[in-house]
């Protein structure tokens, strides 16, 4: 089975912080398998920034408008509609995770 799992929700889900800590991300994920009754095969953590710990807002807002692709049609939308006053960007913080039915 194929997962892709956002990463502030998966650590959420476990009241855990996310932190430049690999065995604490293996930690989460398999908890997060031995719930589904899942056995860990591989994962990756894909993000835009290149760090496992999330940025402050302000911080992240200055990566996107440096670095990141903009969500043109998607911001229109989101300023129109919702009153949004900033530009969106595209980014990536996600875990892909390859699991298989525990034995």
């Amino acid at each position: 089975m194929l997962l892709i799992v956002q990463d502030k929700k998966l650590f959420k889900a476990y009241d855990a912080v996310q932190v430049e800590d690999k065995e604490q991300e293996k930690n989460v994920v398999d908890k997060f398998l031995g719930e589904l009754d899942l056995e860990l095969v591989w994962y990756k953590y894909l993000t835009s920034t290149a760090l496992r710990k999330p940025l402050t807002s302000s911080e992240f807002g200055k990566f996107a408008k440096d670095k990141l692709p903009k969500q043109l049609s998607m911001t229109a939308i989101l300023q129109k509609y919702f009153g949004q006053k900033y530009q969106t960007h595209y980014s990536l913080d996600d875990y892909v995770i390859l699991a298989k039915k525990s034995c």
